[in-house]
């Protein structure tokens, strides 16, 4: 019978096979929010400043009503305001 340090160690084997094969498949794409989205996966967390796909979507259209009803600051004023 396996004990329960021996589960651990087969779970923990598995996972970081699992890892392994992921990060093969992964350095094999050139999609970069796809890769964004694997390393927060392996990593457990998501990362600052990643977005899935429907995230990134939402603010790019967020972003494009601010633009159109002229909520933006143009590069001159950015530098005016901060002396660049």
């Amino acid at each position: 019978m396996e004990t329960t340090a021996d589960t651990k160690l087969k779970m923990r084997e598995t996972l970081i096979s699992l890892r392994h094969r992921a990060s093969e498949l992964a350095s094999q794409s050139e999609d970069v929010f796809l890769l964004a989205d694997i390393v927060a996966m392996l990593s457990g967390k998501k990362l600052p400043c990643t977005y899935t796909k429907e995230e990134f979507a939402d603010v790019l259209n967020e972003a494009d009503n601010d633009f159109k009803a002229g909520r933006f600051v143009t590069q001159e004023e950015l530098r005016a305001r901060y002396d660049l």
